[in-house]
């Protein structure tokens, strides 16, 4: 991307909250064990709590959108997809945001579509027509979203924006960090529980 500037990112604050405080409990286990184990049960516990912070982090920390004027970077937990805005075709959002590019579909896990908040949302329009029928008031002027829909909305606006300046093939890259990571603490975690 072009400058740090340019570049905005969106996440699930209530997803990283969820990650924080999962890693805090995991670490506050390693701890615990490091004191109180003993012999091959402390490294096994050890070794599974190290797995599940890795899927942890992979599923809720990692996990972000991050756009800017050339391109859409999609990071889901275990890959990375970057889309140049000129692919892509849709974007859309039903149970998940997916973007078309390249006659494939990619699925943003960084922001979940919750149709809960969508109905909130559609119920607050409601009562603001409701309220102002004429459109006369600010009400109107800034129509109540879900999270997911506004995104889908900013993600619209730079694909018209910038289709023409930015293009490409799309790339995807599996996430080494992460993978690399789970499998050798699943390795380890075996191996320590067949000693």
């Amino acid at each position: 991307m072009s400058s740090d500037e340019d570049i905005t990112t969106y996440r699930s604050r209530p997803a990283m909250a969820v990650g924080v405080l999962l890693i805090a409990v995991g670490l506050w286990m390693v701890i615990d064990t490091l004191i109180r184990g003993d012999g091959d049960t402390k490294w096994l516990a050890i070794a599974v709590v190290v797995f599940f912070a890795i899927l942890v982090v992979a599923l809720t920390l990692r996990s972000a959108v991050l756009v800017g004027p050339e391109r859409l970077v999609i990071r889901n937990p275990f890959r990375t997809i970057v889309v140049p805005w000129g692919a892509v075709e849709r974007v859309r959002a039903e149970y998940s945001i997916e973007v078309r590019a390249d006659d494939r579909s990619f699925h943003i896990w960084a922001i979940p579509v919750s149709l809960r908040e969508r109905k909130r949302a559609l119920r607050q329009q409601g009562r603001a027509a409701a309220e102002d029928p004429y459109g006369r008031g600010a009400a109107h002027d800034l129509p109540q979203l879900s999270q997911a829909d506004q995104v889908v909305d900013d993600l619209r606006g730079m694909s018209e924006q910038f289709a023409k300046a930015s293009t490409g093939p799309v790339r995807v890259h599996w996430s080494p960090e992460i993978l690399g990571g789970l499998a050798v603490s699943g390795v380890a975690s075996v191996i320590l529980g067949l000693l």
